[in-house]
Formats: C-alpha cells, structure tokens, sequence
C-alpha cells in the first residue's frame, strides 16, 4: 500500500502549504535535537543538556525531550543508548532521568508556553544486541519493565518536589514490552502515563514495525508514526482507535517522528495535524509553527 503522502500532487502540497500550524508540542527526537542534526549524538549525556538548553524567543524550545532504554541482553545492563553501534556503552539508563530531575529543580519555565505539560516518552529499545531481530526473554521483558518503572520514579519524584507539570509515555516497537510494562505496574503512580505505539518504516523494509493488530487489548494512549511512512491503513486504525477509546481525561493522541525535516515531512504535520511532533531539529519546527 502506498503511503498518503506518496499519492499527493503539486498543487495539493501547496494547498495544504497554505493551511493553519497545528498546535503541537515539540519534543526532542532522542534528547538530540540541536543543529545541524547528527545522529552520532543520539542519546548522549552532553546532547541531553545541550537540548535542554534550546531556546526559542527566550522560552525554551521544547515541550519535552524523548529518552530511551536499552536492554543489553549479554550482561543485563539497562542501558541509555539508541542501539549497540558502541559496545562499550556504560551509560546506565536512570542517568538521563537524573538530568531531568536537575533540570526541573532549576528556576524558570520548562515549556515554550506556560500551561503546557512537558512530555517525557521513554522508548524502550526492543532488541537486545546490536540485531534487531535479536528479542528479549520474557525474564528480560520483566527486567527491562522494572528498569523502566525506575526512571519514572526519578522523574516522577523530581516533577512533584519541584511543582512540574510533566508525563511519561512508554513507547516501544513490541507489544509484549508493553503488556510487561503493565504487568510490573507499581501500586502508586503520581505523575500521569500513558503507552505508546511506534510505528515506522514498514515491512520488509524494515523487521521493527509490529501491525498495529499486534497491540489489540492494550490501553493505548499515543500513535506515533514516521512523518513520511504513514499509510492509509495505519492512520484509518489510528482514527478507528481514538473514536472508540479516547475521553477528555484519557486523550488518544497522533504523533510524528523524524531525523531530518523535509517538504513532505511539513505537508504531512499540516495534514495530519499531529499533537506532537519528535523532531531532531527542534528549534526549525518551532520557528516554523509560530509563523
């Protein structure tokens, strides 16, 4: 099936050029989303704060800034890390989280607006070594739930001490990583969250993205495709979805994630109308919205 975005012709893009900015927050594609984009940075300690930095017209650039956790399947370490690509990563996965309790205990506003909550969506990697199609144990599953559930309480704790307003989203390309998030669950949450779907370059062009038949059963809050690999019948589930389940205290949001912003990457937020957008270029799509 082709993607929407594939099938539109020139003078539609430049009819939807001429539609309204959404009203979206923008999150930090792995807590990296400084200029130039370099994706060598991802999910490093010193583009965390460098990120946290950004400013916009003297606010902060971004509405919340994405973490993920990786599950090294040889030693059991949880580790911060996009992947593998350096297999002497040490960098534990509370560490980001430890970041972010600093960052809010610090003066001053944490989101572009006032009012807005700052989102924290924490992907669970859902591999355990440098393959992809290298899947957790059901005692990993358990483990990486358990790792997960303590960065929340990191951040959580931090948002509450410091008088936050901030949830967290766990995302993830495997539905049993989910149902182990649930199951692990502890009796108090305090500080919203929400499960989130990932979905991005389809099959067989890629063995991550599950069909969104997978989830079923599932209490999901977030949808979060690639801007430019969204297909007719993900975004018809997505829609389905969100009719049957979402309320005014339990929201089914769209998202968008991207590396490197390009013209169809617009047309799509545009069209869409996405409640956030997961961006490497943060301080581009916020320009670009407040025009």
């Amino acid at each position: 099936m082709r993607s929407r975005l594939a099938a539109l012709s020139l003078p539609v893009l430049m009819l939807l050029a001429a539609c309204d900015r959404p009203d979206a927050r923008v999150i930090c594609h792995n807590a990296n989303c400084a200029e130039p984009a370099d994706p060598a940075q991802d999910d490093t300690l010193a583009a965390l704060r460098l990120s946290l930095a950004l400013e916009h017209d003297g606010r902060p650039a971004i509405d919340g800034i994405e973490l993920d956790s990786f599950f090294r399947g040889s030693d059991g370490m949880c580790l911060y890390s996009h992947d593998l690509a350096n297999e002497q990563e040490s960098t534990l996965a509370i560490e980001p989280a430890l970041e972010l309790a600093a960052h809010f205990a610090r003066p001053g506003p944490i989101t572009f607006r006032d009012g807005t909550t700052f989102h924290v969506p924490l992907e669970l990697k859902s591999h355990v070594s440098a393959a992809t199609g290298d899947r957790h144990t059901p005692e990993q599953r358990t483990l990486h739930a358990q790792c997960a559930w303590d960065i929340y309480d990191i951040i959580s704790a931090a948002a509450i001490a410091n008088g936050r307003d901030v949830e967290i989203s766990f995302t993830a390309f495997a539905p049993e990583l989910l149902q182990a998030l649930l199951d692990q669950k502890p009796p108090a949450t305090p500080i919203p969250f929400r499960l989130g779907v990932l979905q991005g370059v389809p099959a067989p062009l890629d063995d991550q993205t599950r069909p969104l038949d997978d989830y079923r059963g599932l209490p999901i809050g977030i949808f979060e495709f690639h801007a430019q690999w969204l297909l007719d019948a993900q975004y018809e589930a997505f829609t389905a979805y969100r009719d049957a389940h979402a309320t005014a205290s339990d929201p089914v949001d769209l998202a968008f994630f991207m590396f490197t912003a390009t013209v169809e990457t617009f047309a799509a937020v545009e069209q869409y109308q996405p409640a956030m957008i997961v961006t490497s270029e943060a301080r581009l799509f916020r320009r670009w919205l407040e025009h």
